[in-house]
C-alpha cells in the first residue's frame, strides 16, 4: 500500500529571509505564519489611515522619543517561524538596538502596534493578532475600524477603550502628552 504524499513529504518550514524575497518577487507583503507565507491583503483606505497615524506619531515623537512605521515585519512571538507585519509599528528610541533605527525587520515586542481593518479581515483574524500581541508583551494595540470610524484601544493591563468619529485620544499614559483628534484619522 502507497502511503498518502502528505505523510511521505516533510512540511517546508520557511524563514524570516524568505518572507523578504517573496515579498520582493511577487510585490506583494506577507507574514510568516507557523513558517508559511500568508499573503497580507490591504487596500488603499486602510494604507491611507496608517499613514495619518504614522504621520501623527512621528509629528510627537520622532527624533526625541521614538518612531513610526508601516507594514514592519515584527518577530517577538518567540516562535522563529513567526512574524506578524502590523499596519503600523512604533518603538521608542531605547528599544531600538544601539538607540538607532533599523533597516531590516523588528524582532523585539513594539511599543505600540495599530492593525487597520479591511474589507477581507474576519473577527477570528483580528481575534487572534489582539491575542499574540498582548501576548508578545506589546503593551498597547490599536483595532481601527475605518467603516464604523473607530479605534479601540487595548492595554496589556487589559483595559480598553472605544474611541467614536471626534473623540480625541489623550492622556494615555503609554503615550504621554501625544493626542490624536480622530478626524485627523478619518478626515474623509
Amino acid at each position: 500500500m502507497i502511503e498518502p504524499m502528505s505523510t511521505l513529504t516533510p512540511s517546508l518550514q520557511l524563514t524570516t529571509e524568505d518572507v523578504d524575497r517573496a515579498s520582493e518577487r511577487d510585490g506583494k507583503l506577507y507574514e510568516l505564519i507557523e513558517g508559511e507565507l500568508k499573503e497580507k491583503q490591504v487596500g488603499f483606505w486602510a494604507l491611507f489611515i496608517a499613514a495619518r497615524i504614522i504621520e501623527r506619531l512621528n509629528a510627537h515623537f520622532y527624533p526625541t522619543v521614538g518612531a513610526a512605521a508601516g507594514e514592519v515585519l515584527i518577530y517577538c512571538f518567540s516562535r522563529p517561524t513567526y512574524g506578524r507585519k502590523p499596519d503600523v509599528v512604533y518603538l521608542k528610541n531605547d528599544q531600538f538596538p544601539g538607540n538607532r533605527i533599523p533597516d531590516g525587520d523588528i524582532r523585539i515586542a513594539p511599543h505600540l502596534v495599530v492593525e487597520v481593518l479591511s474589507p477581507g479581515n474576519s473577527g477570528f483574524e483580528v481575534d487572534d493578532k489582539l491575542e499574540e500581541y498582548l501576548g508578545a508583551g506589546i503593551p498597547l494595540v490599536w483595532i481601527v475600524n475605518p467603516e464604523r470610524r473607530t479605534i479601540r484601544v487595548y492595554r496589556n493591563d487589559g483595559t480598553t477603550h472605544l474611541f467614536r468619529d471626534k473623540e480625541i485620544i489623550e492622556n494615555e499614559p503609554l503615550l504621554p502628552g501625544f493626542r490624536l483628534v480622530m478626524t485627523e484619522v478619518f478626515p474623509i
